[in-house]
């Protein structure tokens, strides 16, 4: 199944009430994606759907990588689908399915090191209850988390025809640097957006950053809750909460899914 395949099936809605998940299309097609795969839900409740290939116990045992992309649509969207339009453009309702493509894309190839736990989380759009969901039940579990990736859409950086951003520095520099070191690494463009634009990392070249603050997401909720954090992101034009759906760059979808690769095997 190609990613482009994968777009398709997940550009379906998904809602929740806050409490529980209400309309489960997208969460239901995961699933299905994932049936004959290594990986299994491991969390019975919470306004999260956590995966992984290993049984819990041995999160508590190693550095564990989390992955926290969201798959609720905004109340004012009220179909979700996607084209491509030509020319190397897509366009659709991506916020969130262009990373839950991107994971998915990785999860099914079994690509992931065994160390890396996907959680698709509902509620981003309003209090990020499922982003608080996850941290409880990390933290009550004893999960050794060493860093928390919040993927997600932006209109940062379209204009710079980025493949990826990387946004919401909420990190240490030693996970920081290795993390920008992955960045350089592959022959892609790519934009930094801090999370305080009066303090940009002396690693990045100032050539990369956009001096504005990064938009809040789930990394603002993580970094609260005491974890390490970032967002990385794929640029898209358009108003993301429209039926009308926003446009994105068919081959950023290839190459986040590759620039997350990369990242989630970063030796730590």
């Amino acid at each position: 199944m190609d990613i482009m395949e994968i777009l398709s099936a997940v550009s379906v809605m998904n809602r929740d009430n806050k409490i529980q998940f209400t309309i489960s299309n997208r969460l239901d097609v995961i699933t299905s994606l994932l049936w004959d795969s290594t990986y299994r839900r491991i969390n019975a409740d919470g306004l999260f759907n956590l995966y992984a290939k290993k049984p819990i116990d041995y999160f508590r045992n190693r550095q564990t990588i989390v992955v926290s992309t969201h798959v609720d649509c905004e109340r004012s969207i009220t179909k979700c689908f996607t084209e491509d339009i030509g020319e190397g453009l897509i366009k659709g309702t991506y916020d969130n399915a262009l990373t839950n493509t991107a994971i998915l894309s990785l999860m099914i190839s079994n690509s992931l090191p065994d160390n890396v736990l996907v959680a698709f989380t509902g509620d981003e759009e309003e209090t990020s209850k499922g982003a608080n969901d996850l941290t409880r039940f990390l933290k009550s579990n004893k999960i050794n988390v060493r860093h928390i990736f919040v993927l997600d859409v932006t209109d940062m950086a379209w204009n710079e025809k980025a493949d990826f951003t990387v946004e919401n520095d909420l990190w240490d520099d030693y996970f920081g640097r290795k993390i920008i070191q992955s960045s350089c690494n592959l022959p892609y463009r790519w934009r930094f957006v801090p999370s305080d634009p009066c303090d940009v990392p002396e690693y990045i070249g100032s050539e990369n950053v956009i001096f504005e603050e990064a938009a809040e997401d789930e990394s603002w909720v993580y970094d609260e809750e005491g974890f390490d954090c970032c967002s990385i992101c794929i640029p898209i034009c358009g108003d993301m909460h429209s039926n009308n759906g926003v446009l994105a760059r068919k081959a950023s979808l290839s190459h986040f899914a590759e620039f997350l690769d990369e990242l989630l095997k970063i030796e730590i």
